[in-house]
């Protein structure tokens, strides 16, 4: 009774024939493959609970996943998806999404239906906005929307009550969203790779973060809002691209002694 298919590091273009017939299967995972569909016929398989096909070509995923209602876990990363698969709107256990390098640029409004949703990973995709949709993920405790062209927080954020871990590094931020400043629970906060050039004083209402990275930014100097973080136990604020604050300091310095 296989209840565990995992196929990694092969030439697979298609799924093995008859996996329709293994119904009492729970884990597959064929990632690092040459996929580029996916056999409809997987719907069959309603106890799956785990589905990774990351490092595939896929283009699309069969609306008729949406069968596969015991999902929990999916990882669709790196293949080559352009839009997001509506068949994952309908998986109302899912826990645990990833879809990272792809080339999505939209997010679609069924994706608030994923009540539970705890784990998304949508790096290395190319979104312009931070979704009002995500802001219903009242139970989401990591989302990572890194390496995107996202500006802006809508003020809906406040509502992500249970986000512990947020990274958006490597976005198109040229200020600190003030937005961010209502997620009192945050405990870790990645805004490296910006354009941001100061911190707003309303940042001491995020009571619980811990971490925070504000590396290769434009900040002219220091920004000493972060020491009204009364929980902060790391700050990161290299820069190897962003400007150099000890350089600015350095030379406020020579004024004073000349």
């Amino acid at each position: 009774m296989l209840k565990h298919l995992i196929i990694h590091d092969n030439q697979l273009t298609q799924l093995p024939a008859n996996i329709h017939r293994l119904r009492n299967l729970k884990e597959l995972s064929v990632s690092r493959n040459q996929l580029d569909s996916l056999d409809e016929r997987v719907s069959h398989l309603k106890n799956l609970s785990k589905i990774e096909l990351s490092g595939n070509a896929l283009t699309y995923v069969p609306v008729e996943l949406k069968d596969c209602i015991r999902i929990t876990k999916a990882d669709l990363s790196y293949n080559k998806l352009s839009q997001f698969p509506n068949a994952l709107c309908a998986l109302f256990d899912l826990k645990y999404l990833k879809l990272s390098g792809n080339s999505i640029s939209e997010i679609i409004p069924g994706i608030s239906d994923i009540k539970d949703l705890e784990h998304l990973e949508l790096n290395k995709n190319k979104l312009s906005s931070f979704s009002a949709c995500f802001c219903s993920f009242t139970k989401l405790v990591y989302l990572d929307l890194s390496e995107n062209e996202i500006n802006s927080i809508p003020a809906v954020v406040s509502e992500m009550k249970s986000l512990q871990v947020l990274l958006l590094h490597h976005n198109k931020f040229d200020s600190f969203p003030e937005e961010l400043c209502t997620l009192k629970f945050l405990k870790a906060l990645d805004m490296s790779n910006n354009q941001i050039k100061t911190i707003p004083l309303k940042i001491s209402n995020l009571e619980a973060i811990k971490d925070l990275n504000v590396s290769d930014n434009q900040f002219a100097s220091f920004p000493s809002e972060v020491f009204h973080l009364s929980s902060l136990e790391k700050l990161t604020m290299s820069q190897m691209n962003g400007l150099k604050v000890r350089e600015k300091v350095k030379k406020k310095n020579k004024q004073k002694t000349s």
